[in-house]
């Protein structure tokens, strides 16, 4: 089988995307160009290997990156383009109009805002590559309605099998341990946990993460409340190990991966924007619950405590979804739209 030249257009590519692009590099002979991790809060791997990387400076005007590499870099000797979907990036997204190479488009490619010109924008690009890459099933069932063009999900993860480790479940008596991992942003609405914790003293809640420290600073200190730094790797195990749940109050993204491959269940907020990687929480019927009503909260905490074996369940549901939610998955997916293998 042919091995293919392969540019992949991205707006980061930090140090959790790594291992699915040097995996992927096994395969194509791959070049991947984007933007410095910590322009978005996030942590560059030290080293790439498998592929050749391209870093690039944003050109901004009125909010919008008119970076012309984004184009001029895609004329070389390459068989593929993949173009991660950004409606702020112009000159990435006009690679699909390229007739003398195979383009493919990936990516979310919905966000918060759909308005009328949004809608627009997404009907013409979406439809002038070979294919689309999604995310997620969502992605797909959403996107079916504006485009004929194929399409194949490939279920975004970080992690590979072999990270699948599902950590000994103790069961709740007269504590629930919580945590919650992840850089600082608005949209996670992290403060509801330390409501809660203010407000449950049944609780013990455990924040990891860049960012937390300063943005509590001002808060009063609870007994029941903790932040730490951000941990990576071995040090996830042990926190991961302590806790009965991870609850997410806001935004959630690949800390639902997380909770899969340590085994535990994950509760996510009912009426706040998700990533497509919510697509695994329903899969596995996770907990949906409105985190905007502390008291409502606390009766699903009385609930849990009434009924202690639906935590474990639950974290058994979610660890055997993941199965098809892994870097190798991932790589197959690609692969078959790298190789034009649609149907």
């Amino acid at each position: 089988m042919k091995r293919y030249r392969v540019l992949y257009l991205i707006n980061y590519a930090p140090n959790y995307r790594d291992k699915f692009l040097s995996e992927l590099g096994k395969h194509v002979d791959l070049t991947v160009t984007s933007y410095v991790g910590k322009e978005a809060n996030l942590k560059d791997p030290e080293e790439r290997i498998g592929y050749k990387y391209i870093p690039l400076v944003r050109k901004m005007f009125f909010k919008i990156n008119f970076n012309l590499k984004e184009f001029t870099l895609a004329n070389g000797n390459f068989d593929v383009i993949i173009v991660g979907y950004t409606l702020w990036n112009p000159f990435r997204m006009i690679n699909l109009l390229r007739r003398n190479k195979r383009v493919i488009c990936e990516g979310m490619i919905f966000g918060s805002n759909n308005n009328f010109v949004i809608k627009l924008l997404r009907k013409i690009f979406v439809n002038l590559g070979e294919g689309i890459l999604v995310y997620s099933e969502i992605v797909k069932q959403r996107l079916i309605h504006e485009t004929n063009k194929p399409i194949i999900v490939f279920n975004n993860s970080s992690y590979s099998k072999s990270e699948i480790t599902p950590l000994p479940f103790d069961s709740i008596s007269n504590q629930l341990n919580i945590l919650w991992v992840g850089r600082f942003q608005k949209r996670k609405k992290i403060e509801r946990l330390y409501n809660l914790a203010k407000k449950d003293k049944r609780v013990n809640v455990c924040l990891i993460g860049d960012g937390i420290k300063e943005f509590f600073k001002e808060y009063e200190q609870l007994e029941n409340f903790l932040i730490l730094e951000a941990s990576y790797e071995k040090d996830l195990f042990k926190h991961f190990e302590w806790c009965h749940a991870i609850f997410n109050p806001g935004h959630v993204g690949l800390l639902v991966m997380n909770a899969a491959r340590f085994g535990r269940p994950i509760i996510i907020d009912s009426y706040s924007y998700h990533a497509p990687e919510i697509q695994l929480a329903k899969d596995a019927n996770q907990d949906f619950i409105d985190f905007s009503d502390i008291n409502k909260v606390i009766e699903y905490i009385d609930h849990l405590f009434e009924n202690p074996d639906i935590l474990e369940e639950n974290a058994k549901q979610l660890c055997a979804k993941m199965q098809n939610y892994t870097i190798e998955y991932m790589v197959q997916q690609y692969l078959k739209a790298i190789n034009g293998e649609w149907n």
